[in-house]
């Protein structure tokens, strides 16, 4: 089984106009509600392919009841620490002239002591029952990377450890040795102050962190540009695959779940890459958080192309 671990999860709203001005009146041509937080959308990801997934951390009573929908849809299991707060909606607009995705994201709940205890011991039952244990997305309103810390070490094995956060999360998170983290470029270089100009130097400062932190794996998205996934004895690049965008919101998501689900069950770290890009490709192709298929994914499949450079940096 994998557990999802999402501190700060929302609702989507998407909505799409021809042209966004800030300051102007806009016809919106379509707006969507969808259930978000980053490690809900994992679990979405890997459910897809009937993978064992609990999504667990914080959810607001007083609009819970679209979350519950959300999950008997897509026979999620769940176990959330109820918040009696409302939880946050982030918005999205795409301007569909530029592909751009502007985000207004809310700041989200805050959190008791009581209720950080509650979740510490979800955290650590699931744990122990889990192949990998996944942190998303953003802490909850008022916390920093220290409380995150303190999250990380009810995991009861760090090589199940997969983190996809940024900043201060994300430099307490690689002190633990985790199985993968997956940053893209722009939070890559962020958080760790890298300067590379290449992808060359990208690489060779990616490796640099690997080896630094002992990270079984790095998957690391860069847009238009590919993605590439980094071990001590491998590092495979795959090209994006040509695609109509209709939005990136959650994209990075799909990808690790594609990835997780055939790291899991094919036991290869090439064809869990080619999952990734698929299943990340495809989520480009979607309004909002909407879900693809299983049919569909496994059609763009075929299409992703990588390469093994391992010897350009041994």
């Amino acid at each position: 089984m994998i557990t999802t671990v999402t501190l700060n999860p929302a609702i989507d709203q998407t909505i799409i106009v021809n042209q966004y001005k800030p300051g102007q009146i806009h016809q919106v041509q379509i707006r969507r509600m969808d259930v978000g937080g980053k490690g809900i959308n994992v679990s979405k990801v890997i459910r897809l392919f009937n993978e064992k997934t609990t999504a667990i951390g914080y959810l607001g009573k007083q609009n819970q009841k679209i979350f519950k929908q959300f999950f008997h849809e897509n026979k999620i299991k769940y176990d959330f620490v109820l918040i009696n707060d409302k939880t946050r909606t982030n918005t999205k607009i795409i301007d569909l002239s530029r592909r751009e995705t502007t985000e207004f994201n809310e700041l989200g709940f805050c959190i008791s002591q009581e209720e950080i205890q509650a979740l510490k011991e979800k955290i650590r039952i699931y744990s122990k029952k889990s192949k990998y244990v996944v942190f998303s997305g953003s802490m909850h309103k008022g916390k920093n990377g220290i409380l995150f810390e303190e999250y990380l070490n009810e995991v009861n094995d760090s090589k199940k450890l997969v983190i996809d956060v940024t900043g201060e999360m994300l430099l307490q998170g690689v002190k633990k040795h985790p199985f993968l983290i997956k940053p893209n470029i722009h939070e890559l270089k962020s958080t760790f102050g890298l300067s590379a100009s290449s992808e060359k130097e990208m690489i060779q400062e990616a490796l640099n962190i690997q080896q630094k932190y002992q990270i079984q794996w790095i998957l690391l998205s860069m847009g238009s540009e590919g993605a590439l996934l980094l071990s001590q004895d491998q590092v495979l690049k795959a090209e994006a695959i040509p695609v109509e965008v209709k939005s990136t919101v959650g994209a990075g998501d799909s990808m690790l779940g594609g990835f997780l689900y055939g790291y899991e069950h094919f036991k290869d770290p090439i064809e869990a890459f080619r999952y990734a890009i698929a299943c990340g490709t495809m989520a480009v192709t979607m309004e909002g958080t909407e879900i693809f298929t299983k049919q569909e994914m496994l059609k763009i499949l075929p299409k992703v192309q990588m390469q093994d450079v391992s010897s350009y940096y041994r």
